[in-house]
Order: C-alpha cells, then structure tokens, then sequence
C-alpha cells in the first residue's frame, strides 16, 4: 500500500472516531448529557409495556381475580364498600405519558387537567368486569383519587361512558385540598359503609402516610403487609410513574430534569464483573 493510501485511510479513521465518539457513551454510568437532558424517554419502555404487552393485561386480571376470590371468601353483610384509585387503577392514562415523549412536554397541571377533561382514558384491563362483580354482590363503590376536584365532571363522564357502574357524584372523591385521602375515606365511613377492599397502583392508596416516607421505609411497610396483598389491598402494575420516584431523593421535585435524571441513575444497582 502506497504512502498517500495509508495516510488516506489514516485520517479518514480519525474522522469517524471524532463523528462517533459524540453520538456514543462510554459507560451506561456516564451518559452523555443530551441522553440525561432527554429525561421523558425514560417513560418509554413503560408505555410500551402498558399499551402492548399482553403481560400488563394479565397482571391486570391477575389482580382483579384475587379481589374477586377475597370477596367471595368474606361472608355476606349489609353496608360494605371498596374503595378505587382512578388513574392506572381504573382509568389507562398512558396516552398522556406517550404524549409527553412524542412532544417532549414534561408533565404540567394545566396539561393534565385538559387530559382529563378530555375523557379519553380507556378502561384498565379486567377493571369494568371487577366493579360489575362488586355491585352484583350488593356491594357500594368508590372512586377516590387525587386528580383535581375541577375535573370531576369530566371524570364522572369518562367512567360512565365506559360503563363503570355508581359513577356520579355521590361516589366520586376527587382532591379538594390535600392529597391525603384519609378525609375522604372517613367520609365514607361517616356514611356508615365498611371499607373491605381497596384497589390501587401506589402504596398512598393504601395508606396515605406512606406519601411522605422514603422507598426503605415504603418497601419495610409493603414487607410487614405481605397476607394484606391480593387480599383487601390489589395492588395494579404501573411501570411509567409513582410517587417511589419522588422518594429517591429528599427535594426530587425540585430538581431539574438533568439532576432528576442522574438521581434515576444513581439508585439502580447494576452488575459489576
């Protein structure tokens, strides 16, 4: 091979090297900043999961088949209710999130609230099903979820349209002022109903103090509930968001997407060969 071929080749070696060294990370522990920036593609995998996989599906039902067993088991009585979460409960928001990847909008209030409004949140799988069983054992039901109180209307409709049974009003809690659902919950038992079940994707559906707690504290109160779980607690799958997120760091809603990812990142345990 001749001087000015070798040289030739050379060069063009380092071109490609400086083109792709840019477009490559080194390590999976140190992205480049454009993937850390690209913070809404971390939902993807999530909703492609929830919107394709027939493994969701079945997870649903899954849950949905224990609450129906647990019932079954209790014995007949007057005055009995469950208790729902809306959102990845009942109600498949997964186009909102697929929304924000596609538009690379973060989400917002104001964006989430014209969601909702717009009432096109499908069913959960199995979710209709499960609430029919309940009302045909004489059971009263109760959505209670923290989305805004100004979206109740538009809530009630999207369920009914659905054909979620006993959704109006009397039936739909939304929040007024606090996130905590407890109030809502003793007004429901105000109304002289026993709660023997509740349905939800996070653990503050289930006790909402563990809003506040950090995933140690949330994963040792999960640990000590174990016989509560696909008995009066069905928890459903919901890989694209909770409030564990905002539990891996003390101020994480505060941060920016750069820090928000980076954070992600430091509390994964991979493999070190």
């Amino acid at each position: 091979m001749n001087t000015k071929r070798m040289k030739s080749l050379f060069f063009s070696g380092i071109l490609t090297l400086v083109v792709f060294s840019g477009c490559v990370s080194v390590s999976p522990n140190t992205p480049s900043n454009n993937d850390l920036l690209n913070y809404n593609h971390d939902l993807l995998m999530g909703i492609l999961w929830q919107q394709n996989s027939g493994e969701y599906a079945a997870l649903c039902y899954q849950a949905f088949n224990a609450g129906k067993a647990y019932i079954a088991s209790l014995p007949p009585r007057e005055n009995r209710a469950v208790v729902f979460d809306i959102d990845e409960t009942v109600l498949d928001n997964s186009k909102y999130a697929a929304w924000m990847v596609v538009t690379g909008n973060p989400w917002g209030n104001d964006t989430w609230e014209g969601w909702c409004n717009a009432r096109e949140a499908d069913a959960v799988p199995g979710a209709i099903d499960f609430a029919l069983y309940l009302t045909e054992q004489g059971i009263e039901i109760f959505y209670v979820s923290n989305r805004p109180d100004s979206t109740t209307e538009s809530t009630i409709v999207n369920l009914q349209d659905l054909g979620f049974p006993l959704a109006d009003r009397d039936h739909v809690f939304l929040q007024e002022n606090s996130s905590d659902k407890n109030p809502r919950l003793e007004r429901i038992r105000a109304l002289g109903y026993d709660i023997v079940l509740f349905a939800g994707d996070s653990l503050e559906d289930f006790d909402s103090a563990t809003r506040r707690w950090t995933n140690r504290e949330r994963r040792d109160w999960a640990d000590a509930g174990i016989d509560g779980f696909g008995a009066y607690r069905i928890v459903l799958p919901n890989a694209v968001y909770g409030t564990f997120e905002s539990a891996l760091v003390g101020g994480y809603y505060g941060l920016s997407l750069e820090e928000k990812a980076r954070t992600r990142l430091e509390n994964i345990s991979p493999w070190k060969p």
